[in-house]
This record gives C-alpha cells, sequence and structure tokens, in this order.
C-alpha cells in the first residue's frame, strides 16, 4: 500500500527546504509527495526549482503523485491564466495530475454565483485549463469540494460534463468531503468509481445541534458539524471505501490529509496502521 505526504508538505518545504522535507517523507514511510499550493507566497515558483525539486525527491526514493492548487475559477481569468502557470510546475515535478479546485466556498455566502452560474462559468475555465495541461502531458482531476462542486448530484453536474468534453480528466476520491453536504462518502465513491485515479484521506466526528460544540468545528449544509480526528476514529466507513476501491483493481497512493489535534506525526502511523490493516 503506497502514501503520499500531504499534508504539511509544501509547508514543511517552505520553512526547511525540500531536502529536509524528503527526508521527512522518507524517513516516514511515505513513496511519494503531494504538494498544496493554496494562496501567496508559492513554494515553487519557476521550472527551474520543479526541475531541482523532482530531481531531490528522486534522491530519496520519491516522486510527485500529484500538484494541488486551491483556486476560485468563477469570473476570475487571472486565476485561470495563473492555474495553466501551475500546471507547468507540475509538468516539471514529473506529476501526472493537476489537481485544483474550482470556487473555494464553503458556505452560500451572499454575493456568490447561483449554483448553475458558477457550474457553468467553472466548467468552461476548467476546460481551457484541462486542455491546456493534455499538451504537457498531465491529467486534470477534481474533488467534491466545498458547497458548489460536491455530492454526488453538484460533483456530477460538473464532472459529467467535463468528461464529455475532455478525455484527461479523473476524480480525486476525498473520503470527507462530501460530509460537507451531507453525503455519505462510501457512497460517492461508489456513484464515481470508474474515474477515481487519487485518493485523499481524512476523517470526521459528526455531531447534530443548533450550535456549534467547540470552536474547530465546520458546519455542513444540512446543520450538523464536523471536526477533523484520526483516521479510523471518525464517521468515514473506511471498510466500504476499501471494498470499492479493491473492486476497480485502484494501485495508486492513499494520500494523507490529516489536520486533527492530535500530533502530526501520530496521525500519520496511526493512518497507515489502519488503512493497511484494511487492505
Amino acid at each position: 500500500m503506497q502514501f503520499t505526504f500531504y499534508s504539511n508538505f509544501a509547508e514543511m518545504v517552505k520553512e526547511k527546504g525540500i531536502k529536509a522535507a524528503a527526508e521527512y517523507a522518507q524517513r516516514m514511510g511515505f513513496s511519494s509527495v503531494e504538494m498544496l499550493e493554496l494562496g501567496a507566497p508559492v513554494t515553487i515558483t519557476t521550472l527551474a526549482e520543479a526541475r531541482e525539486a523532482k530531481k531531490v525527491l528522486a534522491d530519496h526514493g520519491l516522486h510527485m503523485a500529484c500538484y494541488s492548487v486551491g483556486t476560485t475559477l468563477y469570473q476570475s481569468p487571472e486565476m485561470e491564466a495563473a492555474l495553466m502557470k501551475e500546471a507547468e510546475i507540475a509538468a516539471e515535478l514529473g506529476s501526472p495530475f493537476l489537481h485544483h479546485t474550482l470556487i473555494l466556498a464553503f458556505a452560500m455566502q451572499p454575493g456568490m454565483p447561483s449554483f448553475e452560474d458558477g457550474i457553468a462559468y467553472v466548467t468552461d475555465a476548467a476546460e481551457r485549463v484541462a486542455n491546456y495541461a493534455k499538451t504537457l502531458g498531465i491529467k486534470c482531476i477534481y474533488e467534491d469540494q466545498g458547497m458548489y462542486a460536491n455530492g454526488i448530484e453538484g460533483f456530477g453536474t460538473f464532472f459529467n460534463e467535463m468528461k464529455r468534453r475532455c478525455d484527461n480528466v479523473g476524480v480525486c476520491g476525498d473520503v470527507g468531503n462530501s460530509y460537507f453536504v451531507d453525503v455519505e462518502s462510501d457512497a460517492f465513491f461508489e456513484a464515481f468509481a470508474d474515474d477515481i485515479v487519487h485518493v485523499h484521506i481524512k476523517d470526521y466526528i459528526r455531531k447534530t445541534g443548533p450550535v456549534a460544540p467547540g470552536k474547530d468545528w465546520y458546519p455542513t449544509r444540512g446543520g450538523n458539524w464536523l471536526r477533523d480526528t484520526t483516521v479510523g476514529s471518525g464517521c468515514v466507513n473506511f471498510p466500504a471505501i476499501m471494498k470499492t476501491l479493491k473492486r476497480i483493481n485502484y494501485t495508486g497512493p492513499y494520500a494523507l490529509e490529516l489536520c486533527h489535534p492530535e500530533p502530526f506525526d501520530y496521525g500519520v502511523k496511526q493512518a497507515m496502521e489502519y488503512l493497511s490493516a484494511l487492505e
């Protein structure tokens, strides 16, 4: 079973450099890494830096499993152009995938576009990005995320149209994000099983009530509350998800997106042991 160093990787590179981050990943038993660019300052700014990072990773027996970018494409030509530049970075890093968000909105706030308008616009923008990524030999992948492209119906509206338009797209199956729209993640995985090429691992404690149980809880569309926890300790039905992935012969990595309050190193080892036992 292959695991990817995802959470904290970009931060570690910024703080300690690519060599120290690669040494940590190697020491913890990861086989690959995933970089998330989420606003300024970006971690890797030039193609030369990307090529050097690829070399350092290879020297430590690692590779870039996925290159992720958090962005909002709605009515933002500048973000679209920036994302195409990130696709060039991803290619130089040797990543097979460019994974990017569409609209970074976890709540339908005043002034946000309607679902229909938002999805229509970002689908057109995502198509242009995917077409450019194809010239670089990269597949664009998307996850169930936020309050727009999430859940079986919401994500399906976007992805099925992208699949119709482009032949270099796939699904990043995130085991926790569908809970933000109160959809069980094992049902999401089953619905999009044939297109899953990458997996993000996390877990949430889920509670119901009129007010947040604490400061670290996120609201869901249906009025529930979520808080990060160690893998296997929350509401994610990992046995069912692993059964689906086994059925489709998934052989890709499992990227650990761990934001729980427990120590990160502990969470990494715990997640690896728990998921390996389910394999």
